[in-house]
């Protein structure tokens, strides 16, 4: 009686064998077909305990979408309230008359920006909360002696401190574009443009991943060459700058801040963590304005020539 019984049961389904997602049933045996939201899912905590290049290409291209999202449209507003500048007299006649403003604007651009590089990051004491709340008798006091300090921002505080950095560096990037002329602005964005897209194509490509290794390095020089240009900058001010020293100014200081956008967008699709991608795009910001800048003195200086 007992192998009539298990003679009339149905053999094991094969592995190999798939069903339409989400059914089961007699006729449906169950099976291991994943799809593809399931073979996606990521846990929250993976995603933000771990470097983006660590990440699934899912995780990847999402903060890469973020990123550059959030640069363009600090570009896009810098450039556009430059504009409206170079096209308002009324506006160019407040900038004139209100120049006490430019020195706070560089102020808060300062300020804010030293603010966002070196915030610590809000995960990072959530991840220490909960350890202390899982580990303690009593959590309480624990937890409350793990919050968050004052300067550790949320994220719509980056996204609001953002934003102001971005108007402070706008009404600065307007009182310098005002002295040159708009033919040779958009000879410069069009050449910044283009330096742009060729570095970060070079940049995200693997052929040049070994570049990371040497980033400490290239980064001290850089700092240096960085501290070199701001001295000049300060001497030329109170001693003046012949015409040669100042294209050569320029063209060291579009080097630099050229190899600074490469090395930069390299590191954060390498070295940075998924949820920090507006101090990344504020990195990518400088390097990008500081270029502009640099490549503008230099078509400007030649047109003089």
């Amino acid at each position: 009686m007992k192998d009539q019984t298990d003679s009339s049961l149905p053999p094991p389904p094969a592995y190999n064998e798939t069903q339409t997602p989400g059914a089961s049933g007699p006729g449906n045996p169950t099976s291991y077909y994943q799809s593809e939201e399931t073979r996606d899912f990521i846990p929250d905590d993976f995603k933000y305990s771990t470097t983006v290049v660590s990440c699934e290409p899912q995780v990847r291209r999402w903060f890469m979408r973020k990123v550059y999202t959030l640069l363009s449209f600090q570009i896009l507003f810098s450039f556009a309230f430059c504009l409206w500048v170079s096209r308002s007299t009324s506006l160019q006649e407040f900038v004139y008359q209100k120049q006490w403003l430019f020195f706070v604007a560089m102020i808060g651009g300062i300020v804010s920006c030293i603010w966002l590089t070196l915030a610590p990051r809000a995960s990072d004491y959530d991840e220490d909360s909960s350890l202390l709340n899982s580990d303690a008798a009593d959590p309480q006091p624990l937890a409350e002696r793990s919050k968050r300090p004052w300067y550790c921002l949320s994220y719509r505080g980056q996204l609001a401190l953002l934003a102001g950095f971005t108007v402070c560096e706008a009404y600065t990037l307007s009182l310098v574009t005002l002295v040159y002329e708009p033919r040779t602005i958009l000879s410069a964005m069009l050449i910044t443009g283009i330096v742009v897209v060729g570095i970060t194509a070079m940049a995200v490509s693997d052929r040049f991943e070994a570049t990371v290794t040497a980033s400490g390095t290239i980064y001290y020089w850089l700092n240096l060459a960085v501290w070199l240009l701001i001295g000049i900058g300060f001497s030329s001010m109170f001693f003046g700058m012949n015409s040669t020293v100042d294209l050569i100014y320029s063209w060291l200081g579009a080097a630099v801040f050229t190899v600074y956008l490469f090395i930069d967008t390299q590191l954060i699709f390498r070295k940075v963590y998924p949820d920090e991608e507006i101090r990344c795009a504020m990195m990518l910001y400088l390097d990008i304005i500081n270029l502009f800048l640099y490549i503008l003195r230099i078509l400007g200086r030649n047109r003089d020539d």
